[in-house]
């Protein structure tokens, strides 16, 4: 069998990555779908979803539009979604679980390697799966500019970009006084999000203005922390 090529730990990844999709799809007020075919049906249905949400905004997404995108029976969209907030909540859930995702690789880079990448390679680790994330899927910027997250949510996520940032400055510039590094962290974290609200965000409707507003700011942390890192 061919599951019996795929390591354990492995098994588990991708059992913990099914159980978090499921999860997410009941929290958007869908149906989880319980067999690998409904599984494929579901991405599917939210792949068309997403197309319709970059050719036409949000006005394009009717349960009878996705369907016929989909190829699928109007039947089955009913069957896992009740309505179509539902199948945009979803589609922005998978959206999440993708960024968490990188969340969690990027977490797991060794203060060894942060200190030995060159300021353009540390930021480029930090910034480019989800600049490659956006342009590969170009309704996520339109949909999180247009369903926001909660702000305890989004202040819980903000620290932990923080705390990213902080780990990536202490590795590289342990010399420099802890409040100084705190600071560095803070305003590589500001510059980055105030970069998306203002500009991304006011491309929302042109993803390929988007995807290049999002490379200029790589490009700024860049030139920022190679500055800095002179300075220090």
């Amino acid at each position: 069998m061919v599951m019996s090529k795929i390591k354990k730990t492995e098994f588990v990844a991708l059992e913990t990555a099914d159980v978090a999709a499921d999860l997410s799809l009941t929290a958007a007020g869908a149906r989880a779908p319980q067999q690998a075919r409904g599984k494929a049906r579901v991405e599917g249905i939210l792949d068309a979803a997403a197309t319709l949400v970059v050719e036409n905004g949000f006005a394009g997404v009717t349960m009878h539009k996705v369907a016929k995108q989909a190829k699928t029976p109007i039947g089955s969209m009913y069957h896992f979604f009740p309505d179509s907030e539902s199948l945009v909540m979803a589609l922005r859930n998978r959206h999440q679980l993708a960024l968490e995702s990188i969340d969690s690789a990027n977490a797991k880079i060794t203060t060894a390697k942060w200190r030995a990448f060159s300021p353009a390679e540390a930021i480029d680790a930090l910034l480019t799966p989800y600049i490659e994330y956006m342009e590969d899927n170009p309704d996520c910027l339109i949909i999180f500019h247009a369903l926001p997250a909660e702000e305890e949510c989004e202040g819980k996520k903000e620290e932990r970009i923080v705390r990213q940032l902080r780990k990536v400055v202490d590795a590289r510039m342990p010399r420099v006084k802890p409040a100084d590094r705190a600071l560095y962290a803070e305003m590589l974290h500001s510059l980055a999000v105030g970069s998306m609200r203002i500009r991304v965000g006011a491309s929302k409707g042109d993803p390929r203005q988007a995807s290049r507003y999002l490379r200029e700011i790589r490009r700024a942390l860049t030139a920022y922390l190679t500055l800095l890192e002179a300075e220090g």
